[in-house]
């Protein structure tokens, strides 16, 4: 698989709303089915990519130039979801979405980087959709972004979205989730050498009206940031800003 080389200057979300111009596809999804449609919508196929909520752009030419294809299913509230999940060498075409048995499209998330990982996060009464990104900056840095999405009314929303690791030449940094509650989520700070921290915890709220965890601090993705920004090195690779 061909690695991701990136820049980070900022955490830029592109959750993109699912498209109203839909098609009809089968009466009832199963998971080879809808496996089926996103294989000849990136063929090309206009009919299957509209029953899809335009899950393609099809003016682009390399839809079907996909790392892998995988397509879950899981349960909310005793209903019937699916995973999308799309990975490519270039990351401009990656997407998480989520449709129930019908089609109907609940999630688009064009903004995932590098090698992706899926899986179902549950927690007591909790449930979570949880994706990694895994990709490299500078052609050295290696770095992870855990993300978490959450099913709130008639919508998934992306709940979450931090950093989780950066390996230096020199270091290793990582924030692990050691509290996740309805109305908030704890995060402790760590590294493998030693290296004065401004912070070693970090606290995430939930806000109601925006409908995701925020930190007055974001203290690792600061953290990240930072080192990206003074890691002086003459990249050889392609970058994308």
């Amino acid at each position: 698989m061909k690695q991701i080389y990136l820049i980070i200057t900022a955490s830029i979300l592109t959750i993109c709303g699912c498209s109203e111009s839909k098609i009809v596809g089968p009466k009832i999804l199963t998971g080879s089915s809808l496996q089926e449609l996103v294989v000849n919508a990136s063929n090309g196929d206009k009919k299957a990519n509209d029953s899809l909520s335009i899950l393609m752009d099809l003016q682009m030419g390399e839809n079907n130039l996909y790392n892998s294809l995988k397509v879950d299913s899981f349960y909310v509230d005793s209903t019937k979801y699916f995973s999308v999940l799309l990975e490519y060498p270039n990351p401009v075409y990656n997407r998480l979405v989520i449709y129930d048995v019908t089609t109907n499209c609940y999630l688009m998330d064009k903004s995932l980087n590098g090698k992706l990982t899926f899986e179902i996060l549950e927690l007591q009464d909790l449930k979570f959709l949880k994706v990694i990104e895994k990709y490299i900056s500078k052609d050295t840095l290696s770095i992870s972004r855990l993300s978490l999405y959450k099913k709130i009314d008639d919508s998934f929303n992306l709940v979450y979205r931090s950093f989780a690791e950066l390996k230096t030449l020199k270091n290793h940094f990582y924030q692990t989730i050691n509290f996740i509650s309805g109305d908030t989520i704890k995060t402790q700070i760590q590294t493998q050498k030693k290296y004065r921290l401004d912070a070693k915890d970090d606290i995430f709220v939930f806000n109601l009206t925006e409908k995701v965890y925020r930190s007055n601090q974001s203290s690792f993705d600061s953290l990240v940031i930072k080192e990206i920004t003074n890691f002086a090195f003459e990249t050889k690779k392609p970058q994308i800003q």
